[in-house]
């Protein structure tokens, strides 16, 4: 009689096991949040001015994502990308230009709105 219970028991569990395991099988897998570049805040960039230094950019963007042999030295970029694991990847690219080493024009891809407290 006892062999029997625990066998019993043993293949409700199994049959319990496999029914959980192929229910969750239809949700949708856990992906990861992938960042790249340099985090771009309205704030920051709202601070950048025509007249600048290389320098005071610097201090509020940080270093240009991009640098090297090929890389234009009177023009700084920085590129943001974000890629969550459930909704729309966000893409920013803010590019500084420089004439005279100041400051001479700049270039959002995603320009604040009114609406963004920005």
């Amino acid at each position: 009689m006892g062999y029997d219970r625990l066998m019993l028991k043993i293949l409700i569990s199994i049959g319990l096991t496999a029914s959980m395991l192929s229910a969750c099988s239809g949700f949708p897998t856990f992906r990861l949040d992938v960042q790249q570049g340099n985090a771009i805040e309205d704030s920051q960039v709202a601070q950048l001015r025509e007249g600048m230094t290389p320098g005071q950019v610097q201090f509020l963007l940080g270093t240009p994502q991009v640098s090297g042999t090929f890389v234009r030295e009177d023009r700084w970029d920085y590129v943001y990308y974000l890629r969550p694991g459930r909704g729309p990847t966000e893409k920013r690219r803010v590019s500084v230009f420089f004439d005279g080493g100041r400051v001479a024009r700049i270039e959002d891809t995603h320009p604040p709105t009114e609406t963004s407290g920005g």
